[in-house]
């Protein structure tokens, strides 16, 4: 069984078509029959009991944590990290909530990160990521959240010892990392800087 945490989601009144995003993904990922524990991490309005229905936990907040947002939604990828732990789940497959993958080699890797990940310029991508849950947990709880800048520059400075010899970089496009926010196109493709991963192994697993 592998812990798939879905993050990265706020809902405001009148944007609960996000629900239908996350609702899509899930049924993206259940066609790849991986066994994922799945785990929707999120604040705002209620998700719909036809969705909690699809999943294996949520944590939920009905009050959204406004300092969560654009800082790596940490309180909640934690929380995603422990119920997977709690579950048993050796490995845990991070992505954002309306996201979903297509390659699933990605499965016989042992540490994976994507954009928007430059170890030159200090940053790690913080929406994406799979390796073995307890590393993930240890990895984003290392040292308080500096909530005076992002999730990338926080995960790079929390950046274990043995990161840059264990982690591989594999491209959006490699993954098959797509994106109903993007009308299923790849994820930030024509609307966020790509940065190559500088600093790690990049490997093609296509």
């Amino acid at each position: 069984m592998i812990g798939l945490v879905l993050s990265h989601i706020f809902v405001r009144p009148n944007e609960e078509y996000k629900f239908d995003w996350v609702y899509n993904s899930v049924e993206k990922y259940k066609k790849l029959n991986k066994n994922f524990y799945i785990v929707l991490c999120g604040h705002g309005e209620e998700p719909p009991k036809d969705l909690q229905n699809k999943l294996n936990q949520v944590f939920w907040l009905k009050e959204i944590k406004e300092d969560e947002l654009g800082r790596g939604h940490p309180y909640f990828c934690i929380k995603g990290f422990e119920m997977c732990k709690s579950a048993g789940c050796e490995y845990t497959l991070k992505n954002r909530s309306c996201d979903y993958i297509e390659n699933t080699d990605i499965f016989n890797q042992k540490l994976v990160v994507t954009e928007q990940t430059d170890l030159n310029k200090g940053i790690i991508g913080d929406l994406f990521m799979y390796g073995k849950t307890n590393y993930l947990l240890d990895w984003w709880t290392a040292k308080e959240w500096d909530y005076t800048t992002n999730g990338l520059t926080n995960l790079f400075v929390n950046m274990p010892k043995d990161f840059k010899e264990k982690a591989v970089y594999i491209t959006p496009q490699n993954l098959g990392w797509k994106s109903y926010e993007f009308n299923q196109g790849y994820w930030g493709q024509n609307k966020y800087e790509y940065y190559g991963g500088v600093g790690l192994n990049e490997i093609n697993i296509a």
